[in-house]
C-alpha cells in the first residue's frame, strides 16, 4: 500500500445543513490529481480523485448551478451573511490549527510510554 502525504493546506466548503459536514479540496501535484474529501466532524468518510479534465467538468457544473441560483435566489441578508462568514472562518482556523491524526497518535504513545517528546528518561512510577 502506498501512503501519500496529505497536503497541509486545502480549501474547505461547509455543508449548509451544518452537523460538521464539509468537503475539502486538495491537490496532489506529483500525481496530477485533485482530491475531494467528504468530512463529518473530524472524520473523512469518502474521497474522490479527479483528473484535471474531470475537475474542469465539475467546475463547469458548479458554475452553471451558481448561475441558476443567482437568477432564482432572493437577495440575502448582509448581516446574516457576514455572521455566517465569520463562523466559517473560525471553524476553518480551528481545523487548520488542530494537530494531524498521526501527530496526536505519536503524542499519545509518548505519553503512554512515560517519556518526554524529546526522548527524555522514563518517569518514575
Amino acid at each position: 500500500m502506498t501512503v501519500i502525504a496529505l497536503p497541509t493546506h486545502g480549501r474547505w466548503a461547509w455543508d449548509a445543513r451544518g452537523d460538521g459536514r464539509a468537503v475539502r479540496v486538495s491537490t496532489h501535484p506529483a500525481l496530477g490529481l485533485l482530491n475531494l474529501s467528504i468530512w463529518r466532524d473530524d472524520v473523512c468518510v469518502g474521497t474522490v480523485r479527479l483528473a484535471p479534465e474531470d475537475a474542469a467538468t465539475l467546475i463547469n457544473g458548479l458554475s452553471e448551478g451558481l448561475a441558476d441560483l443567482a437568477v432564482a435566489a432572493p437577495p440575502g441578508d448582509p448581516a446574516a451573511d457576514a455572521a455566517r462568514f465569520r463562523e466559517l472562518e473560525q471553524r476553518l482556523v480551528a481545523l487548520e490549527r488542530r494537530p494531524s491524526g498521526w501527530r496526536r497518535a505519536v503524542d499519545a504513545v509518548v505519553t503512554w510510554a512515560g517519556q518526554s517528546p524529546r526522548g527524555g528518561q522514563s518517569k518514575p512510577r
